[in-house]
């Protein structure tokens, strides 16, 4: 049958089809269900699965082009993944990987290894970086076991096809004084408050922007970490949007309120609300126009406010990397930096942060020299 997935495009679900003319030029037709989104996925997909059995390509599955095939993968994938990670996967499928496969017309049935192996050749050498390559290999993998497991392909290709190596990723951070410099510069600015939570907690961008009043428990002195703002596509668009889900069940956690923050951020609440309680829903962080800040604004916001001021430019990410080298420079073990910045596990602060701990080797040192 022939390739195919549901959209939403405002409030209804449509089957959107990916069908070939007697040419064999690809063309996409929009069916709509007049089913409304909430509730009627299960319905949606009973309809498209019958749809496209009646647009049955005369080819047969053996003439089903890759590319299509990538399509309808990403079709089932939007149900299985959040949101930011299915984004992730449209980008690279319908930016990258469908048009190079469709301008080779290559099928399901006839891909070979070195197909695939071209493929990551020449995005080599066009400047993509091996460690993208191998998202964009992660999504082929995937379609491909998918196929092999739905009796469409024999064998998974991809396989024996060779990846680019996975280069180790070191962070970038700040010094104690730099951190300061900067943190002195944005006295009086908009972005002080995101960034200041940044550096002293070492939170991810969409935890930062997710902090609500009800977040913040000034009774016993607590923050918690438990709702995100982040991107994701709704009717075509990409808005930005909270939700209560974290990236993992290590994220959600509660991290003590020194004196000194709870101070600033009463502060904050009296010049925007007075004596009067905060709406709990209310976000902590908004932008000059006192809305909840979009993630892409906050990032370019801050990469500007560095040029504009002389600072050396570091990611707002690297503001995380920032706070794990100032606590692992202070011996602080990494059991506990891990808790800390709410890593799933204790490998992957190791993992990020083992070249930091020179105190470790310096000790390390002086046992080898006795002995």
């Amino acid at each position: 049958m022939v390739a195919g997935h549901l959209q939403q495009k405002k409030g209804y679900w449509y089957m959107v089809l990916n069908l070939h003319d007697q040419a064999g030029r690809r063309k996409t037709k929009w069916i709509a269900t007049h089913l409304p989104v909430p509730g009627n996925q299960k319905r949606a997909e009973e309809l498209l699965f019958q749809t496209r059995h009646q647009y049955a390509d005369s080819k047969g599955e053996s003439g089903l082009p890759f590319a299509d095939y990538m399509l309808q993968w990403l079709g089932t994938m939007k149900a299985k993944v959040s949101p930011t990670t299915y984004t992730s996967y449209r980008n690279l499928v319908e930016n990258s990987i469908c048009p190079y496969f469709w301008e080779r017309r290559i099928t399901l049935a006839g891909l070979r290894a070195s197909d695939v192996q071209r493929y990551y050749d020449d995005l080599l050498a066009s400047g993509v970086s091996g460690n993208t390559i191998l998202h964009h290999h992660a999504n082929i993998h995937k379609a491909l076991k998918d196929a092999v497991r739905l009796d469409l392909v024999d064998r998974n290709v991809a396989d024996i096809v060779e990846r680019p190596k996975k280069v180790p990723y070191i962070p970038r951070y700040y010094s104690l004084e730099e951190a300061n410099e900067l943190l002195d510069k944005l006295r009086g600015h908009w972005l002080w408050l995101p960034v200041m939570l940044c550096l002293f907690y070492g939170l991810r961008r969409s935890e930062v922007l997710g902090i609500q009043w009800r977040s913040i428990d000034f009774s016993v002195g607590t923050i918690q970490i438990q709702h995100t703002r982040v991107y994701q596509e709704v009717d075509d668009r990409k808005v930005s949007v909270g939700r209560d889900t974290m990236k993992q069940k290590a994220s959600c956690r509660t991290l003590p309120m020194p004196e000194e923050i709870a101070a600033i951020l009463q502060e904050e609440r009296r010049n925007r609300y007075g004596e009067e309680t905060p709406p709990p829903e209310n976000y902590l962080c908004l932008n000059p126009e006192g809305e909840p800040i979009a993630s892409n604004y906050l990032s370019q916001s801050f990469k500007q406010f560095l040029r504009d001021h002389g600072l050396r430019e570091i990611r707002l990410h690297d503001l995380r990397h920032t706070c794990a080298s100032l606590l692992i420079q202070r011996r602080t073990p990494l059991i506990e930096v891990q808790q800390w910045l709410g890593h799933s596990t204790l490998s992957t602060t190791a993992d990020l942060y083992a070249h930091l701990e020179y105190e470790t080797k310096l000790a390390s040192a002086q046992t080898l020299k006795k002995i």
